[in-house]
This record gives structure tokens, C-alpha cells and sequence, in this order.
């Protein structure tokens, strides 16, 4: 503890971060209790289990959640660990269950946690003293967040901040068209990094430059967003930026496209059919951020979602997650390599960014360097950051 005490009371703003931050099991212990065990963390979307007795898991450190829907329609998220000798219950990733059965010794549970059997228990053995514990759930727009926390924070901000720019996309009759996983040697925060600046993006970023307007810091695009915030404000699409950096940590904006292009794909032409309640392509892009795992970048057309899960102080687990219509066929209403080719090429350039830089924050002569005015962004995510890393 002495030695994060030490580098939280050296840091210095608008400069990188300490060595410490990105490399010690210590700092690491520390966020995974101040953050990832109290915070809000996404884990996956409604439209992933629509079925009664669907299922996912997400895994944090030693949490492991089981997320599944109830015969109700209803979701429950339990500690995926069985009240008996605490095998872990559902061993897939994903799956459909009747029931969640634990493997070792049978003991059977209802999807709600309550506890069904337990074989060859004595007579007086009471089974409601011994349900699942409980994970809490918020479902925002079809987005499912958990909190391994005994209290979560309040969630309510959240959801008013961002379900208007979600709501657009009817999340819950959504279809997860492509799923994809990347194991990074990179500190986690090095990936919230490179997605908080647009510094790198001109060096690094050929095709998203290309789609983006002033995406490589040069161009002018002051005009094109205000004559594009009118026709989304026209169209009842939200186009205001939220930024709330303190407390929930959470960020919102909607940003245009080059002109030419209608969606992000390599050529500009669209890719699926119109999402939720878009009539047109003409809504730019809609960013939006929840710290420390939801990073979400959403066209008309589909959304692409990542989710960063840290391993130790210099691995990290990036899932991916392309969202079209509901109703769209593959092979007929989109293509797999079209849908995904512009993210696959965008996400890959920047795991190899974050690589490096975890590579050369292992160093010895590494030292926190100052940063640019075009990365205020990271500024705020380390502001956030440090803030909760400080909670007692």
C-alpha cells in the first residue's frame, strides 16, 4: 500500500502516468478491489440470451457472474459458485440451462438463485438458507451492467445519460453478427488510453483518418458538425457531449462522418440494414464510453462494442462485438468480412500500439512525459481513474 500511496501522491497532471501504474501486482490488487469489485461493469447484452434459461458469463479476477434469463423474461446475475463446497457452476462461457446445476455434486438452483435440491442432504438441511449470493443488475437499453459490490453506486445517471443515444438502436432486438478476442500484453489503462486521444490517429490511422473528418487533427470539420448537429436534432437524435468524469466516469457524443461516407466500412457504403429507429445513414457516429470495460462505437447501420478485462499488470483480455438488426440474414442483408473489416484493421493497429507501449513503459529508463493539448481526454480518464483509486 505504501507504494501506491507514493505514486498517487506523485502524480503530476496533463503528464503520463508513473511506471507503477501500468507494472505493479500492488496497484493491480488495489483496482481490482476500488474498481473492478465496486464499480458498474458491462458484461454482455440482453439480445445475447432471449431465451429462458440463456446464459453468459463474465469473469474479473476471482468474480466470476452468471448472467441468465428466468422463465419471466426476467434477468438474474449470480455468483457463478455453488453454496456448497463452491465449484464454479456454469463452466461455458455461454450456453442454456433448464436449471443451473452444479457440476461437481448436483446441487440444483432456479435461474432466480433459489436453491432446488440438494442430494442426500439430511431431512432438516434448509435449502432457503442457501441460495446463490446475488450479483447486481442494471439492463440499460438492451446493455447489461453488473456490480459485484454489496452496495453498488448509484446507477441512475447512467441511464439518464446514456439510454437516449441507446434507445435509438432498440438494443433488445438486436443480433450479435460476429464476436472476436484479442489477448493484449498490455496494462488495461494503455487501451482506455489510445481510445480517449486522436493524437496517434494520423500516423497510425489511414482508414479511419479516411472516414473520420479532422480525425487526424489538421482538418477543419467546426462547420460540417454544426450543419450535422441540426439535421440530427431535426431527426429527435441526441447530439449533445456528456462528459462526466468524476463519479460514474461515463462519456457520450455523436460525431460526423466524412461526407461520401455513410457508415464506417472501408469504401463508405453501408454494410447491413438500418438499425432501430434510423430511417437514414445520416446520423455520424455515436460514441460512448462507460469506465472501466464499455467502449462502444455505433453507426446506423451496426455497432461495434469492446470490452477490456485486465489479466495481470501487463495482459489484458479485448472482446469484441458487432451488433446488426435483429432481423438481418447473414450472407444476404450483410457480408462477415464487410461488416468487420474496418474494425478488425482500426483495433489491430492499436493492439500493437498498446503493446509497444507497455513494452517500452517496462524499461528501466521510463519516466512519465508531458502531454500534448490534443489529449485532454486521457487527462480525464486519469482523473477518474486516480479518483477511484483513492476511495477509501
Amino acid at each position: 500500500m505504501d507504494e501506491l500511496m507514493n505514486l498517487l501522491s506523485r502524480y503530476k497532471k496533463q503528464w503520463s502516468l508513473e511506471q507503477g501504474f501500468y507494472t505493479s501486482g500492488e496497484t493491480l490488487a488495489a483496482e481490482s478491489e476500488k474498481i473492478w469489485k465496486r464499480d458498474w461493469l458491462f458484461a454482455g447484452f440482453t439480445c445475447e440470451i432471449p431465451l429462458p434459461g440463456d446464459y453468459i458469463t463474465y469473469t474479473v479476477f476471482n468474480h466470476s457472474a452468471v448472467i441468465i434469463r428466468d422463465d419471466d423474461g426476467g434477468i438474474y446475475a449470480h455468483h457463478n459458485t455453488c453454496r456448497h463446497r463452491g465449484s464454479v457452476i456454469c463452466t461455458e462461457e455461454r450456453g442454456n440451462e433448464p436449471d443451473l446445476k452444479c457440476p461437481y455434486h448436483h446441487w440444483v438452483y432456479e435461474k432466480n438463485g433459489r436453491l432446488r435440491s440438494a442430494r442426500m442432504m439430511d431431512k432438516d438441511f434448509d435449502r432457503g438458507a442457501f441460495g446463490l449470493h446475488p450479483v447486481h443488475v442494471s439492463i440499460l437499453s438492451g446493455v447489461i451492467f453488473i456490480c459485484f459490490a454489496n452496495d453498488p453506486p448509484d446507477f441512475s445517471r447512467v441511464r439518464s445519460d446514456l439510454a437516449p443515444y441507446l434507445d435509438t438502436y432498440d438494443l433488445h432486438h438486436a443480433k450479435v453478427a460476429y464476436r472476436d478476442r484479442y489477448e493484449l500484453d498490455a496494462n488495461w489503462k494503455l487501451i482506455g488510453e489510445n481510445f480517449r486521444e486522436c493524437y496517434h490517429c494520423g500516423p497510425a490511422h489511414i482508414e479511419y483518418c479516411q472516414a473520420v473528418i479532422g480525425a487526424d487533427l489538421f482538418e477543419e470539420r467546426a462547420q460540417l458538425w454544426a450543419e450535422q448537429k441540426e439535421v440530427w436534432r431535426t431527426g429527435g437524435f441526441p447530439e449533445h457531449t456528456i462528459h462526466e468524469v468524476m463519479g460514474p466516469g461515463h462519456f457520450g457524443i455523436r460525431y460526423p462522418l466524412r461526407p461520401g461516407f455513410a457508415t464506417y466500412s472501408l469504401d463508405g457504403k453501408p454494410v447491413a440494414p438500418l438499425m432501430g429507429k434510423h430511417k437514414d445513414y445520416d446520423t455520424g457516429v455515436v460514441g460512448l464510453i462507460h469506465y472501466p470495460n464499455f467502449w462502444m462505437d455505433a453507426v446506423a447501420d451496426y455497432i461495434w462494442v469492446m470490452r477490456i478485462t485486465p489479466l495481470d499488470p501487463a495482459r489484458s483480455v479485448v472482446d469484441l462485438t458487432w451488433l446488426v438488426n435483429g432481423w438481418a440474414e447473414e450472407g444476404r442483408d450483410y457480408d462477415i468480412e464487410r461488416l468487420t473489416e474496418f474494425w478488425k484493421i482500426t483495433g489491430e493497429q492499436d493492439w500493437q500500439l498498446c503493446e509497444n507501449n507497455q513494452k517500452g513503459i517496462l524499461s528501466e529508463k521510463y519516466s512519465p512525459g508531458p502531454l500534448s493539448d490534443t489529449e485532454t481526454d486521457v487527462v480525464h480518464f486519469h482523473k477518474w481513474y486516480l479518483t477511484a483509486l483513492g476511495r477509501k
